[in-house]
């Protein structure tokens, strides 16, 4: 049933063979018995994929449901135990990671030796289910959808530039100012050569020059450090380079708009203990970041 579960997520036999460390063969032969058990075809074959078929999707639901079910009985044995075991797979963006979900993670391993942790570096957004996923830390207003979003916080977004970068070319006096710099951001910012700020009078929209741009937040405050233009940073990314001198903040009086910063896991009505603790171990400890407004632990 669990294979079958996760073929019909992934698509194919060999991505399913796979991240259960099965055979291929072995995937084919398990689904060809649970056909014959049920007596249906349980997908729609193809020479590069599989498709549920519409017993196949009933089937999918209720196994779901079931396969579920027993992961709350022997969450519910295991309760008696102080220990935490099984999987925990973690999604979340590379620079956070890097600089202090790593951190985390490490000592959240250690704390909880008989469980097997898995950190997954990526800025792009993991399908949870595809990916087999069990919290993503996700940056930003959550779109309505079918996974639950526990907010951790919130932390500024802050317009900097290097102090040789500044001697060069001079500060930004105003927002109307910036396009006379080079702009440094990030590769899938929102199309054009606008960036929307906040002040002291609202909200402003500004026009800039984009002269660099990079998926990764590492390379982004390199160019900034290097002194290729002026880019807005996130602020915990940032603040110790701001500490060390190589940064420093423009227009202190403007930013981005503050972004939340989200633990995002499966919906359900069963939620794993070790999900559970691991985000609130993540409330206790992101309180050491600088620059993150956190929220009150009990929200």
């Amino acid at each position: 049933m669990k294979t079958f579960v996760r073929v019909a997520e992934l698509g194919t036999l060999s991505a399913a063979a796979r991240e259960l460390g099965l055979t291929q063969p072995a995937v084919s032969q398990q689904i060809a018995a649970l056909e014959r058990h049920l007596g249906i075809s349980l997908f729609h074959r193809s020479t590069r994929q599989l498709v549920v078929t519409e017993g196949g999707e009933t089937y999918y639901r209720r196994a779901l449901a079931i396969l579920h079910a027993v992961d709350e009985a022997e969450e519910g044995a295991t309760a008696y135990s102080t220990a935490l075991r099984g999987s925990l797979r973690i999604h979340a963006p590379v620079g956070f990671g890097q600089m202090y979900l790593a951190r985390f993670v490490i000592n959240f391993q250690q704390q909880h030796p008989d469980l097997r942790s898995e950190l997954v570096l990526d800025d792009r957004i993991a399908d949870l289910i595809t990916d087999n996923v069990d919290v993503a830390i996700r940056f930003g207003a959550m779109k309505s959808s079918d996974l639950i979003a526990r907010k951790l916080g919130s932390f500024d977004r802050v317009l900097v530039a290097s102090p040789d970068y500044i001697t060069t070319h001079g500060s930004p006096v105003t927002p109307d100012d910036l396009v006379k710099h080079g702009f440094v951001r990030f590769i899938w910012s929102p199309p054009g050569e606008m960036v929307p700020l906040i002040g002291p009078d609202g909200s402003v929209d500004a026009a800039i020059r984009s002269v660099f741009l990079a998926n990764n937040a590492f390379v982004l405050n390199d160019a900034l450090c290097a002194g290729l233009g002026i880019g807005a940073a996130q602020l915990p990314l940032v603040q110790p380079l701001i500490n060390g001198g190589k940064l420093v903040r423009i227009l202190p009086d403007y930013g981005y708009a503050p972004m939340d910063i989200n633990a995002v896991y499966a919906s359900g009505r069963f939620l794993p203990r070790k999900i559970k603790l691991f985000v609130e171990y993540l409330l206790a400890e992101m309180r050491s970041i600088p620059g993150l407004h956190m929220v009150n632990s009990r929200t």
